[in-house]
């Protein structure tokens, strides 16, 4: 497939779905970002920071796992033969 997994990681660090983005997979990539932004956008303007810190940290943590399951999952698919 020829992606690189630490380029996929650290595009999901900066910002919310670029490591989806990067994999090929448009549409998911922005809606993990839209709703990254929303989630974190409503979490700072209507919660005190203790409370909207581990959300948005969660979500975070959430985007950069998903990223690694569809680079794998891709890369099963490729390894398989199949159409992606």
């Amino acid at each position: 497939m020829g992606k690189s997994i630490a380029l996929i990681i650290l595009l999901s660090v900066i910002i919310y779905g670029l490591g989806e983005i990067y994999l090929g997979l448009i549409n998911r990539g922005v809606l993990v970002l839209i709703v990254g932004v929303g989630i974190s956008l409503a979490a700072s303007l209507l919660l005190p920071f203790y409370f909207a810190a581990p959300i948005i940290f969660v979500y975070w943590i959430w985007q950069l796992v998903d990223a690694y399951q569809q680079y794998k999952k891709l890369n099963q698919s490729v390894a398989r033969g199949e159409k992606i």
